[in-house]
């Protein structure tokens, strides 16, 4: 075969031979060389935080799990003997954490133990917004510790918290919070821009789909970089729109109520309807006319209303047979007359759009999946590392052979 034969048999079909026996890019190599580029310098610049937001999330799966264990003796208590395991009311263990708070605090969130061996989280804020989480012992209405928060802390100075802090909002504040959505958006791009660059136009999928052997180092450390983002893509993209919902929710809930208009948002939530000359009703009546409603399941959470418009939210999770995946009902309460303004569960979701919108933590931490859908999570976390490692490590090699080849004829 002659020279300009074998030329023309090893030009890609998407190029053609011009005069000269020179290779023009048709636009759809053009394209891919684009996407190429873009894919390259999006990895460089901030594929070093997909490592960091990788290997904190996998932490974080366990962030219950692993706090406990560093921290006993403040997050656990004994359990009574049966028939003297009952909890305390709502009303005494607010009134414990109460009187561990700092003067001038307001509580504002709750958390129902996750086991019978856990304690229940009471958080408090003051009005400088330094805030306290302080941990209640629910059998006994005792408390077991206290966490302070300085108003506008950074850094955290417990372990767990600080990992955290790192994950939601890179250790920067309330700015890193935003930051955060803006990277995950720019690594969504990225995960994009991959499957694009390794679509095999060719059809050879069965070599695009496996680490192929023998092969080169550089050609196992391509194939380890492409096989490892493409079976877990789906699981990382999914967990990277979850946090940049979870951090930066609007302009996800505006498209999605353009497509799915009968979603509801922010702006559709209940509110409470002051009452001339009464009182707001306690945190504790709150939890027993939601719970003489709906009594099924544990009593996850209280959020308490923010100002004089807002709503009691009292959540539990575990109800029976309203979800193989996550079973949790939030029900608001109106602070002054005590009635049900709405309802939040699987079965009062009034279109796909909300379905959509309810299922992004569960799917960010796994738990809609019980074990099995927190280790997918943990794993796609650690995953991170090597698709960045891999990546850079490539493009380094790529750089420094392009170095010594400029070298070589000025020598």
């Amino acid at each position: 075969m002659s020279q300009d034969a074998m030329r023309a048999d090893s030009v890609p079909h998407s190029a053609v031979t011009v005069a000269g026996g020179a290779v023009r890019r048709t636009p759809r190599r053009a394209w891919r060389a684009l996407w190429v580029q873009v894919h390259l310098y999006l990895g460089l610049f901030v594929g070093a935080l997909l490592v960091v937001f990788g290997l904190t999330g996998s932490i974080l799966v366990f962030f219950q799990e692993i706090d406990e264990w560093l921290n006993p003796t403040l997050l656990t208590v004994e359990v009574p003997a049966p028939g003297q395991d009952e909890y305390r009311p709502v009303g005494e263990i607010l009134a414990a954490a109460e009187r561990a708070a700092a003067p001038g605090s307001r509580i504002t969130q709750v958390y129902g133990a996750p086991t019978r061996e856990r304690v229940v989280a009471v958080y408090v804020e003051q009005p400088s917004t330094a805030w306290q989480r302080i941990f209640v012992d629910p059998y006994r209405a005792r408390v077991t510790g206290v966490r302070s928060y300085g108003a506008g802390e950074w850094v955290p100075r417990y372990v767990m918290d600080a990992v955290f802090s790192l994950h939601f909002q890179l250790l920067a504040g309330v700015n890193g919070v935003t930051l955060a959505a803006i990277v995950a958006w720019l690594l969504i791009l990225s995960l994009l821009t991959g499957v694009i660059v390794w679509w095999p136009v060719n059809g050879q999928w069965r070599q695009a789909l496996v680490i192929r052997r023998p092969a080169t180092p550089f050609r196992r450390m391509f194939d380890l970089h492409k096989t490892v983002a493409l079976y877990l893509c789906l699981a990382i993209g999914a967990i990277l729109l979850s946090g940049a919902y979870m951090n930066w929710a609007d302009p996800i809930v505006l498209v999605t109520q353009l497509i799915s208009p009968t979603t509801r948002g922010p702006a559709e939530a209940p509110h409470s309807i002051p009452l001339a000359g009464g009182h707001p009703i306690s945190p504790e009546q709150a939890v027993a006319l939601a719970a003489a409603r709906y009594p099924e399941g544990r009593l996850r959470s209280i959020s308490m209303p923010e100002d004089a418009k807002g709503v009691y939210q009292v959540g539990r999770e575990g109800v029976p047979g309203l979800s193989a995946f996550w079973s949790e009902r939030i029900v608001s309460v109106d602070q002054y007359s005590g009635a049900i303004l709405d309802v939040r569960a699987p079965d009062t979701r009034r279109s796909a759009g909300e379905t959509f919108i309810d299922w992004q933590w569960p799917l960010h931490s796994g738990q809609a999946f019980g074990m099995p859908g927190r280790l997918l999570v943990c794993a796609s976390g650690l995953a991170c590392p090597v698709i960045y490692a891999t990546g850079f490590l490539m493009w380094w090699r790529k750089r420094r052979g392009r170095e010594r080849r400029s070298v070589v004829p000025a020598s």
